[in-house]
């Protein structure tokens, strides 16, 4: 209690600091975002339940955090044979609804990178592509810098697995889409510090 009779009497009143932490509910939060706002992204699907076809949306920013992991329904019918739930599907997936809501939060104003623009891009839900900054391809990129290295053969088709075994990072090997994401993260970097 002597103490912080001493902080008062030199620093701000008692008064004044509950007077500020009555109104600091009135400021809007603040949303971080990384240094240069990229999200790089992954959808894969996951099971077809009752002719839903439920997806999984992997993103993570540049510090390699995962920003969203989530399974949820696409609102397309699936056209694919019953299939058991896989086993890291251990809730409910999100309606179409809520999962297009979410999503379209965490795409507004980003720029995202997909290993293949269009069809991950595709597979968003409608409004999150168009809130988004931008969409990259990774593949496409990676593509050009192989060719101007001198590494690329036309004969075998290039897979986000390929291109990280061929930097040195090694596969991801699994098909969740917040490790595929991650797997995005490290292609771009690298190819950030050899362009």
């Amino acid at each position: 209690m002597a103490f912080l009779q001493e902080h008062f009497r030199h620093g701000p009143s008692f008064e004044r600091v509950r007077w500020a932490l009555g109104r600091s509910h009135r400021f809007a939060p603040r949303q971080q975002k990384s240094a240069t706002e990229h999200l790089y992204f992954s959808v894969r699907s996951a099971v077809a339940m009752g002719g839903r076809q439920v997806l999984q949306y992997g993103f993570a920013d540049d510090r390699g955090n995962v920003v969203l992991s989530v399974f949820g329904e696409s609102g397309m019918p699936a056209y694919d044979h019953e299939s058991a739930p896989p086993e890291d599907l251990a809730a409910e997936p999100l309606t179409a609804a809520n999962l297009a809501m979410l999503v379209r939060e965490v795409c507004r104003g980003a720029s995202l990178v997909a290993f293949h623009k269009v069809l991950h891009g595709g597979l968003l839900p409608p409004g999150a592509a168009q809130g988004a900054a931008s969409l990259d391809c990774a593949w496409r990129r990676y593509l050009r810098l192989a060719r101007r290295r001198g590494c690329f053969s036309r004969s075998e088709p290039v897979t986000l697995d390929d291109a990280l075994e061929t930097i040195g990072v090694g596969a991801v090997g699994q098909p969740d889409a917040a490790l595929r994401a991650l797997g995005v993260r490290e292609l771009w970097t690298w190819m950030d510090s050899v362009e």
